[in-house]
């Protein structure tokens, strides 16, 4: 399957650090996008997310949006 997985992300939160160890544990090709970067942090909030990490999986033409630390979610997706 053909995807684009991003992550809006920040060094200093625990759950954003153990999701990126684990994609990059599970081979999962990822763009990692830090909020702590201003144009980065504006991008993230046309989202309306509440929290990080938030992850975006574009796999077959649909947008998932993943809220918090789900990778059991991630892995659904790509398998599917």
């Amino acid at each position: 399957m053909k995807y684009d997985l991003t992550v809006y992300s920040s060094d200093g939160c625990q759950y954003c650090v153990r999701l990126k160890e684990w994609l990059e544990a599970n081979n999962i090709t990822y763009i990692n996008k830090d909020i702590n970067e201003e144009h980065v942090l504006q991008e993230f909030k046309q989202f309306n997310s509440s929290a990080i990490p938030f992850t975006l999986v574009v796999a077959d033409n649909k947008v998932e949006e993943i809220i918090g630390y789900q990778p059991e979610k991630i892995k659904a997706i790509l398998d599917s």
